[in-house]
């Protein structure tokens, strides 16, 4: 659960902090008041995108820092495990920072993380209801996947969905491999004959060959230069190497008189001794060397073969030994091309077995369809419905699929004797928006979360209707953490804890999140219900309203 948020120049908060209670959390407040100043905090912390438009007023950086609980063995926890992440203090700390610049960063326990591992601790911890939600009811797909979650069919739902795609993924190889039988031969001949081209240079280096052909072409005045090179060391009357070892005597007698003197003679000793290297070497290469002219000739062959199969294949001459490596892979390739026939008796295999899994996802899905649409008229009954039948239509696809073997559509009416017809056909707005709320909440009750985010989902219902929603709410914070933000009376009379904003004309202006006593909070609920004006009337009604919490329980 969530026990603590804190904000720090993020939108309109200056520093706020929040203790969150277990159970039924709302959060009321006059329009415009930053009534989602919370719940934006909350989705930032959680890896949801953030912009420079949420760092306060003239700072340079909004900071959000929640901290959650969670049981041992749960979802969240072998997460945590699993990243290296578990804390000793059995917590969840996650901190995000936002800069004025746009970028953002954040931690978890402590240690940088990215927004992708954000995001995914972040849909085990919260799950989100907004407003909106009624929209998806209008979603084709919806009303499968709302069915799967609320009867733990998403397992079996994805292992079908897998089951397609490795179906598919055979008979493309399959449909490949027909395609391959065609052009096979033809592309065999030309990468032998490529092969056939380049076997002669296997055994050749292009760079070493090209060296000395570029040695033995330059052989006189290589040569020359060397001998001038070993005249001017060691041969001539005044050679370097006699010069030098007079200068390194006269070093050698004063290095012992300066620091800087004794490096003086350990540079020139370095010098003597990598001369005499070099004149070594230098004898030896030259003594090595002769003209060959047979062998010069020999490497003028090799270099035009090169040249004219690097033009022939339109690449570098030092590329055509890697480019024999990726003919001869494809060769390999070719030779060893999947069996079509093989091939097809594995497709085969991967439809059946396909079929089988979506057949028992299809026979679960019909199991359960009654019971729960049942279940999900007698919850919407109260809720101004009295009539309220629903029903999950089964139409087989023309092609079994990836979501199985039928399409589902959610039927509906509201007047008795009338069949259940489409519910986007048939829904007004208020129907549609009540219904949403109650699969909703049918839904949050399965969900593994242990905090579950309401967004003015009990917008479009008032007067009784509102108070059963309370109580819908409440009932499930019994099991889960609720924060609900909520324009309606009779539900936040029915919380826990009450949470209201309000915006403080500062500048710039802020707004402030107050933890209201019973006192306040019949007074905030005479506002939400009566208007400006608070006077007895409404201050009674909110008295009621509250005793109307206790007195359900």
């Amino acid at each position: 659960m969530l026990s603590h948020i804190t904000l720090i120049d993020f939108a309109l908060a200056d520093h706020l902090e929040l203790e969150i209670h277990q159970g039924f959390n709302v959060l009321t407040g006059e329009t415009g008041a930053g009534k989602s100043l919370l719940l934006d905090a909350l989705s930032a912390c959680l890896g949801e995108r953030s912009d420079a438009t949420q760092v306060r007023y003239g700072k340079e950086k909004a900071e959000v820092i929640a901290t959650f609980g969670y049981q041992n063995n749960s979802p969240e926890q072998t997460w945590l495990k699993e990243h290296e992440l578990e804390d000793e203090s059995g917590e969840i700390v996650i901190r995000r920072v936002i800069f004025a610049t746009g970028r953002s960063k954040a931690w978890i326990n402590g240690r940088p993380t990215s927004l992708t591992e954000l995001k995914t601790l972040g849909r085990l911890l919260v799950l989100l209801y907004s407003q909106h939600s009624q929209q998806q009811l209008l979603d084709p797909p919806y009303p499968k996947r709302w069915l799967d979650r609320y009867s733990g069919l998403q397992a079996q739902a994805t292992q079908v969905k897998s089951a397609y795609q490795a179906w598919q993924k055979a008979a493309k190889q399959y449909q490949s491999a027909l395609d391959a039988q065609h052009t096979r031969a033809t592309q065999i001949a030309l990468l032998e004959q490529q092969l056939e081209d380049v076997e002669p240079l296997l055994e050749i280096n292009y760079q070493d060959i090209e060296q000395e052909y570029d040695r033995l072409s330059h052989h006189e005045t290589m040569m020359q230069d060397c001998a001038s090179i070993m005249f001017a060391l060691d041969e001539s009357e005044q050679n370097l190497l006699q010069e030098l070892g007079n200068v390194l005597r006269r070093a050698e007698a004063q290095q012992s008189r300066s620091p800087q003197l004794e490096q003086v003679y350990n540079s020139i000793v370095n010098a003597q001794s990598e001369l005499e290297d070099a004149s070594a070497t230098l004898r030896q290469f030259v003594d090595r060397q002769s003209f060959d002219p047979e062998r010069m000739e020999t490497l003028n062959q090799q270099l035009e073969h090169y040249h004219r199969l690097a033009r022939k294949y339109r690449i570098q001459p030092d590329e055509l030994i890697a480019q024999q490596a990726i003919w001869q892979a494809e060769l390999e390739q070719l030779n060893f091309l999947d069996n079509p026939e093989k091939l097809a008796e594995q497709v085969n295999e991967l439809e059946q077995s396909f079929l089988n899994e979506a057949e028992q996802l299809n026979d679960a899905r019909l199991a359960v369809a009654d019971d729960v649409a049942k279940k999900l008229s007698e919850q919407v009954k109260p809720l101004a419905l009295p009539e309220a039948l629903f029903k999950f239509d089964f139409q087989p696809f023309e092609a079994p699929n990836a979501e199985g073997l039928s399409a589902i559509q959610l039927l509906f009416t509201a007047n008795k004797g009338i069949p259940p017809q489409p519910l986007a056909r048939v829904a007004s707005g208020g129907e549609l928006s009540r219904i949403a709320l109650v699969m909703q909440v049918m839904n949050a009750s399965k969900a593994d979360a242990e905090v579950l985010v309401f967004d003015e989902i009990d917008v479009g219902i008032s007067g009784g209707t509102a108070e059963i929603v309370g109580r819908l709410l409440a009932n499930l914070a019994d099991h889960v953490q609720i924060l609900c933000i909520t324009h309606q009376a009779q539900v936040a009379a029915q919380s826990d804890q009450h949470l209201l904003v309000k915006k403080q004309q500062t500048d710039p202006a802020s707004s402030t999140i107050l933890v209201l006593d019973e006192a306040e909070r019949i007074h905030e609920l005479a506002r939400m219900s009566g208007g400006v004006e608070i006077n007895d009337t409404t201050l009674q009604h909110a008295k009621q309203l509250r005793e109307l919490k206790f007195s359900s329980k």
